[in-house]
């Protein structure tokens, strides 16, 4: 059945994405089967009530992928009608779970306190949060397959793709969490990469009227909503440099693994790709995040990891997406870093350069002293970072010690040398942060 829904910035968006495509509304009609009025009326905003099959020939025609045909799908939705809510929450939530392409390497510890938060604490409100390309789509996906084929539990998947849903968005899925299949009445509710400023309301409102209901946020840091409980995903562990020309040790390394990994799908009747120095010191400076390691390996086609290696020390940023022939790759890189950045409130963003100023790790007690802060106002200065994934633990010299990623160093630039203030949004190289690891 196909569901009328209204429209507002669609037209605008439509118009945007045909005109970046090079088309003609008369190609754009003759290629989804549709009248050049419908095409015009479309984006002028004349025709108020576009169908979903219109809608979905429209992103295809236009090759729209991922985050961008979320969007786009969005932007046809935003304001439907009241009576249209229940109908057209079908078409948001599904009991398909994504398909996993790969392996996922390194993610067991994380996978079973996931699991057990669910299953043995009964939280009932957990946001799984992360910079973007660490994983955290991937390991709730493990977990909600576990959920379902061991526990018995039904699941229902909502990708929010980045957008912030209010109540009556929320409200369209209420029908999905009625009664459940699972024994106990089980049911998880993902909602897969929810954008800020989430309606608490509309999400308790779910879970008092559902209780064996459990929900799972996926988003680059914690939605705020009362009583959730944060876990945050980690970079892959990477080794240090002493390990460099041990390759058997260097091999139990996650980062290493999963890097060697994606090259040896590229080069299945190649010599066996190993673990060299070359490969742990990308690795280091790629900060383990799994997004960045598979989008770099990629290019591992036409370079070796020497190669590789050389050409990230020129530009931090060359391999930050997939090549353009493989199509969309993960979201990580400086747009996922500019975005983190985005969201940190002022106190973590004035004190992250300062912070990254230092060229390697450091414990709270030398933080401490290098900003002139607090024992304690340092510890929550750590903690947040650490929440929305800018820095990362680094398992040295058997202490607790902290580092800022690369990434982000590049991402705040001069300032990060400085310790000035950092400019969300602002881009620059940093090749010595690649060559110090190398």
């Amino acid at each position: 059945m196909t569901t009328a829904i209204d429209t507002d910035e669609f037209g605008g968006l439509l118009r945007a994405h045909r005109r970046h495509r090079g088309m003609t509304q008369q190609q754009m009609a003759d290629l989804a089967t549709l009248s050049v009025r419908a095409i015009r009326d479309l984006e002028s905003g004349r025709a108020r009530r576009p169908r979903q099959e219109t809608v979905r020939l429209l992103a295809d025609v236009l090759r729209l992928t991922g985050t961008a045909r979320e969007t786009f799908r969005a932007a046809a939705c935003e304001h439907l009608p009241d009576e249209d809510l229940r109908t057209a929450g079908a078409a948001t939530a599904t009991r398909d779970l994504p398909v996993l392409h790969g392996p996922t390497v390194g993610r067991e510890h994380e996978l079973h306190s996931l699991v057990e938060l669910l299953t043995v604490d009964r939280q009932r409100l957990v946001s799984v949060v992360g910079l973007g390309g660490v994983g955290k789509t991937r390991l709730v996906r493990e977990a909600a397959g576990v959920l379902r084929d061991v526990h018995g539990w039904d699941v229902l998947w909502v990708p929010a793709a980045g957008r912030s849903p209010d109540p009556r968005e929320l409200r369209r899925i209420e029908p999905a969490t009625g009664a459940g299949d699972g024994p106990g009445g089980d049911l998880l509710l993902v909602l897969d990469g929810l954008g800020h400023g989430a309606d608490g309301t509309a999400v308790h409102r779910l879970l008092e009227r559902r209780p064996g209901l459990r929900v799972v946020l996926t988003a680059p840091a914690p939605s705020r909503i009362a009583g959730e409980q944060v876990m945050p995903i980690a970079p892959l562990p990477v080794p240090g440099r002493a390990l460099d020309h041990d390759p058997d040790a260097l091999g139990e390394f996650s980062a290493v693994r999963l890097f060697l990994s994606h090259l040896r799908r590229l080069r299945p009747y190649a010599p066996r790709p190993a673990a060299t120095a070359a490969v742990a010191a990308l690795c280091r400076a790629l900060d383990g995040v799994p997004g960045a390691l598979e989008t770099t390996a990629a290019w591992g086609l036409v370079h070796s990891p020497e190669e590789l290696l050389h050409s990230l020390a020129r530009d931090p940023e060359c391999f930050s997406a997939s090549p353009a022939v493989w199509g969309p790759g993960p979201v990580n890189g400086p747009g996922a870093v500019r975005r983190g950045l985005a969201a940190l409130d002022a106190p973590l963003r004035e004190r992250l350069p300062v912070l990254a100023a230092p060229p390697g790790s450091w414990t709270l007690e030398e933080a401490a002293q290098f900003t002139g802060a607090s024992l304690a106002d340092t510890a929550a200065t750590v903690y947040g970072l650490l929440v929305h994934g800018l820095i990362r633990t680094a398992d040295e010299d058997g202490r607790d010690r902290f580092r800022v990623l690369h990434q982000v160093r590049s991402a705040l630039g001069p300032s990060a040398q400085s310790g000035g203030q950092a400019v969300p949004g602002a881009c620059g190289t940093a090749p010595e942060a690649v060559r110090a690891v190398a």
